[in-house]
């Protein structure tokens, strides 16, 4: 098994190795949603406009579960693949655990199978180390001690972007962290206009997913109430809403549907 390295330790590579793009290797499609994402405007450009400025190179989306920072990371990446000539990868962590098998885990992502005489960390500089790609390293709380790794990399590779979800930054030199915010939420005891109401992304997420429930669902005068104080209850977390819904435990559909 490998070894971890610090940030200070230098890694040794070749003079000469084929590149990513002499070996033809295409990154995957980015994992697909069924379901649009709400809501998520302004961040999604915000998170774009970072990671296309030329003093960040590693972006941090934080939060807490639920708050939809895969999500956000899969869309402002989907809207700047263009812009990485080696493409955009997604990394899952969750299942990795392990923080010394993550080099591991970002070589089989690209293709690249280990080598007898290198340790994966080297091996993966060695490869990503001339190329413009876009690496996302998804649920990093997993392995957070693999932080150095990421820092190795960065300094070894100048044309590589790093956009990385985790509960928690990384806490490393060049990071931009960007917190998640929950969903806007409606004032419960100041409610809008219903069509106005209906536009607030933690309630218009909210309809959405109830109207795939029950297609009858609606904002109504008389379920009005009870749609924002439910969302405030959820603190604007997507997931709590998509479960809340799905379940129609919380709010049964007769509640929100007319008639």
């Amino acid at each position: 098994m490998g070894t971890m390295r610090s940030c200070n330790e230098p890694i040794f590579l070749p003079a000469v190795r084929p590149s990513l793009v002499d070996l033809d290797r295409q990154p995957s499609p980015l994992p697909a949603s069924l379901t649009p994402l709400i809501g998520r405007s302004a961040e999604v450009e915000e998170a774009c406009a970072f990671l296309s400025g030329v003093d960040v190179r590693l972006l941090t989306l934080t939060g807490p579960g639920g708050v939809g920072k895969t999500r956000l990371a899969l869309r402002a990446a989907s809207a700047m693949g263009g812009e990485f000539a080696g493409g955009v990868w997604f990394v899952p962590l969750a299942q990795v655990g392990d923080p010394e098998l993550v080099a591991r885990a970002i070589l089989q992502t690209l293709g690249l199978g280990e080598a007898d005489d290198l340790l994966p960390a080297a091996r993966l500089s060695l490869y990503v180390r001339d190329q413009s790609l876009l690496l996302i390293l998804d649920n990093f709380e997993q392995v957070a001690a693999a932080a150095p790794l990421v820092g190795d990399l960065l300094a070894s590779c100048p044309a590589l972007k790093v956009l990385v979800t985790s509960r928690g930054a990384l806490r490393i030199e060049g990071e931009q962290e960007y917190p998640v915010p929950p969903l806007t939420l409606p004032d419960p005891g100041r409610l809008p206009p219903l069509e106005d109401l209906a536009a607030v992304p933690a309630v218009a997420l909210f309809l959405h997913r109830a109207r795939a429930v029950d297609p009858r669902a609606a904002l109504t005068d008389e379920n009005a109430a009870a749609v924002a104080e439910l969302c405030a209850r959820l603190d604007g977390l997507p997931l709590a809403i998509e479960l809340a819904v799905a379940h129609c435990k919380l709010l049964p559909p007769r509640q929100w549907s007319p008639g």
